[in-house]
């Protein structure tokens, strides 16, 4: 059996923690570029431009790619006859603190929350998610999602028989309520079936997966039909009108009772901040 140290894993979300704050994913930056070729209104193409400059800038100068860092989720996905050793919550936070005051990154995370809402001071703690992946290598991945992405997301419990068309309605009637105050254009995680519970999760996990890599078996069309139908919003890029709102979607779905359908949506801004390593 292998065992891997917590630290080691606290060590590597550091790193990684420290990378998304201030570079984009060249995925993302490729897609921004492509946007601006093909974006028809020039208000929008301006703040294209404005958005990718200011991208360049954070990387150079090793800046915050925006002033509000985010929460960060970190993702692992342990190999077959793999496990961990020590206290990977504490490990986790650790980094969580260490990467933020090196950064310089804007403490977002409150305890108390519903009383006081007092300021951690250091963005912990971080939220993890564990699965087995059942092959031979482990990885380690971040997302930073910041407030106005995360207020944008919405789940809902449509009927059994909604179908493709159903969910893209409901993607389309949820960017077209908040879309224009998420930052756009955005990236969209769409999660479908599991439960109340489990469609969150997979939609933010959605936006892990490249843009520039396959879709899921069998989702293609309905990322494609869930794109079309938001860029047909005109909301833009910015807000300030354009054929480009959305720059991609992906979907993760999983079996789910006969008399549900939950359907989550998880809106990243245009700086969606992640990556993934295989330790």
């Amino acid at each position: 059996m292998r065992v891997l140290d917590a630290a080691l894993l606290g060590r590597e979300a550091e790193a990684l923690i420290k990378e998304v704050s201030t570079e984009l994913p060249s995925d993302v930056l490729a897609a921004l570029e492509g946007a601006l070729a093909e974006e028809e209104s020039p208000a929008g193409r301006e703040a294209l431009r404005l958005i990718i400059e200011n991208a360049a800038m954070a990387r150079e100068l090793g800046v915050p790619i925006c002033q509000d860092t985010g929460l960060f989720t970190v993702y692992i996905t342990l190999g077959s006859d793999t496990g961990i050793e020590g206290d990977l919550g504490g490990e986790l936070d650790s980094a969580v603190t260490r990467a933020t005051m090196a950064g310089s990154l804007r403490a977002s995370i409150v305890c108390e929350t519903f009383e006081g809402r007092i300021n951690t001071g250091d963005n912990t703690p971080a939220l993890l998610e564990i699965e087995y992946g059942g092959g031979d290598q482990t990885t380690l991945g971040v997302l930073a999602k910041g407030g106005g992405s995360e207020n944008a997301s919405r789940l809902a419990m449509l009927p059994p028989g909604a179908g493709a068309g159903g969910i893209a309605d409901l993607v389309t009637a949820v960017i077209e309520e908040v879309g224009a105050r998420s930052c756009p254009p955005l990236i969209l995680g769409i999660g479908i079936g599991g439960s109340f519970d489990r469609a969150p999760r997979l939609a933010k996990a959605a936006l892990m997966e490249p843009l520039d890599s396959e879709p899921a078996p069998g989702t293609a069309a309905l990322a494609r039909r869930i794109v079309e139908q938001v860029n047909g919003l005109g909301i833009g890029p910015g807000a300030v009108g354009g054929t480009v709102t959305c720059l991609g979607a992906r979907v993760r779905h999983e079996p789910c009772h006969i008399a549900s359908l939950p359907v989550a949506v998880s809106v990243g801004c245009h700086a969606l901040r992640r990556k993934t390593t295989t330790i």
